[in-house]
């Protein structure tokens, strides 16, 4: 298992490099200067045009510039955005709690109850009540995110006013502790709307590989000890239908982290991806650059979980490089 980690975490940093070139070039190869559109003005003299140039360093080789930028990044520095005014890393800083709020809420409801609903229809797949809700699984699968945003803010926002149409809290309301109803309201649809196709995806492989499992030697062989139902299914089966959800489920972190720039723009979610967006409008090639930077961290990290995950619901793997 030691091995398997090593060899995971050597995969990890090499990604992390090759996003770190990717960033330097997508900084030193876009289009046009890497400044905020002003300079673009024809008031702009090429003397101050070099200045600006030579001071944030683009005027040096390749070379000393890619250092400088890798040196930076370890040490949690991803330039300065020229837009705002201020260095990536605060930009960034006050964006990633909101959308790690929203992205881990939709994570944990999608796949705890995905799992759930999945785990309980593979056990009783004669129910009709299983058969059926597998049917209503199948038809959120279909359905883009983006749609069910749409519809959200239709039904529960609109139409019903259950809902706050977006934003994260509502203007002049309370904050702090008092602040935090307000702030699940507002949570609910942009979570909900990103958690139901994944939960609904994460049932059905639940429930493929509970069948599985459901008729195995294992299974018989506790049932034959006397163990109860519930034990069978949580210890027994469950443990090793896992598998096939928790790889979805370090595949589907990754997808959340990219998806969420749509959610959070029809939701006025301010989080990092409504961040992003406005930062390649503005042509801000480093604070674009700083963002997907920390997203591919993020997607990193949470293959790795995964990765470990995998390696503790699934022995066979531990012997695996």
């Amino acid at each position: 298992m030691r091995a398997a980690l090593l060899l995971r975490l050597g995969q990890a940093a090499l990604v992390v490099l090759l996003v770190v070139a990717t960033c330097f070039a997508l900084i030193r190869l876009a289009p046009g200067d890497p400044f905020f559109s002003a300079l673009d003005e024809s008031t702009v003299t090429p003397e101050q045009r070099a200045e600006q140039r030579a001071r944030f360093g683009y005027d040096r080789p390749v070379v000393e510039q890619f250092v400088r930028y890798a040196t930076n990044v370890a040490r949690g520095e991803f330039g300065w955005s020229h837009s705002r005014g201020e260095p990536v890393s605060l930009a960034l800083a006050a964006t990633i709690p909101k959308s790690l709020l929203l992205v881990g809420t939709a994570f944990l409801l999608a796949f705890s109850v995905g799992t759930a609903i999945g785990a309980w229809q593979g056990w009783n797949r004669e129910s009709l009540l299983a058969r059926a809700t597998d049917g209503v699984g199948l038809v959120l699968v279909s359905i883009p995110d983006f749609v069910l945003a749409v519809l959200a803010l239709m039904g529960p926002a609109l139409a019903w006013r259950l809902f706050p149409v977006g934003g994260m809290r509502t203007e002049f309301g309370p904050t702090g502790p008092a602040g935090v109803p307000d702030l699940l309201h507002h949570l609910v649809l942009p979570a909900l709307t990103l958690a139901v196709p994944i939960a609904a995806v994460a049932a059905r492989l639940q429930r493929a590989a509970m069948l599985g499992v459901r008729d195995a030697d294992f299974v018989r062989a506790a049932r034959a000890r006397g163990a109860s139902e519930t034990r069978i299914v949580t210890r027994h089966a469950l443990r090793n239908a896992l598998v096939p959800v928790l790889a979805y489920a370090g595949v589907q972190f990754s997808a959340l982290i990219g998806g969420v720039v749509i959610i959070e723009q029809v939701f006025d979610w301010p989080g990092m991806g409504r961040l992003m967006l406005g930062a390649v409008q503005a042509r801000d090639y480093p604070l674009v650059a700083g963002a997907v930077l920390v997203s591919s961290l993020a997607t990193v990290v949470g293959t790795m979980v995964a990765d470990i995950a995998l390696l503790w619901a699934d022995p066979r793997q531990r012997g695996r490089p």
